[in-house]
């Protein structure tokens, strides 16, 4: 059974709803072809993808993107595309650093059962 795959992928990257055709199952690497073919480059996307994020990004695929596909199977295929893309993670943090306990956690960290 073919679904609109590309579509729903497309629309999360990019935010358009692009005409992609009907697909068995997503092929990202293929749809990141097309994409770039359509002007939809890596970097053009990175730049949206930072540019929105503070909205929400990747988009959220309407409903009628959606019918008929498996949302575990759409949602592995667009992080599979963040990756490809290096978009995984959109900012990156230097670590927490360690804080010093309060007197309240240095006593639930010595509170232990008897047996202990």
């Amino acid at each position: 059974m073919t679904e609109p795959w590309h579509r729903a992928i497309a629309y999360a990257l990019v935010g358009e709803d692009l005409e992609l055709g009907l697909q068995a199952r997503p092929d990202v690497p293929a749809l990141l072809r097309e994409l770039a073919s359509r002007g939809w480059t890596g970097g053009r996307i990175a730049d949206l993808a930072r540019g929105a994020a503070a909205a929400g990004w990747p988009f959220v695929v309407p409903d009628a993107l959606r019918r008929g596909l498996g949302a575990a199977q759409l949602h592995a295929a667009i992080g599979s595309a963040r990756t490809e893309l290096g978009l995984d993670v959109l900012a990156v943090l230097p670590p927490s650093r360690r804080t010093t306990l309060t007197a309240d956690e240095r006593r639930l960290r010595a509170d232990v059962p008897p047996h202990w």
